[in-house]
């Protein structure tokens, strides 16, 4: 997966998820690519994502005011400007148990 400098973004490989549906993504900043799927980090804060979503990595519809983003294997994590960290997707190992986490 690669972001463009006018933000969109372009992907390739095995699509078995349709994780490398991203074509019609704008106004991105940052992207992550996880264990079949692809997330991306737009301009206004809010987080996007495709693929497979067994474990709610893709659950991020809700998410706001978000600065950096990373994909795990089956985990999805945000940064909020104030240090705070979202998390969601497969927990078995405590991959996101960041509730208490403060980054700055």
């Amino acid at each position: 997966v690669g972001l463009k400098s006018d933000g969109t973004v372009v992907a390739t490989g095995k699509n078995m998820f349709d994780q490398c549906e991203v074509s019609t993504w704008e106004n991105i900043v940052s992207i992550a690519a996880g264990g079949y799927f692809t997330i991306g980090l737009k301009s206004d804060g809010t987080v996007i994502a495709i693929g497979n979503n067994d474990e709610n990595q893709c659950d991020i519809a809700d998410w706001t005011n978000i600065v950096a983003i990373s994909a795990g294997g089956y985990h999805t994590i945000g940064v909020k400007p104030n240090g705070d960290v979202v998390a969601t997707g497969y927990n078995e190992y405590g991959q996101c148990n960041v509730d208490d986490w403060d980054l700055w």
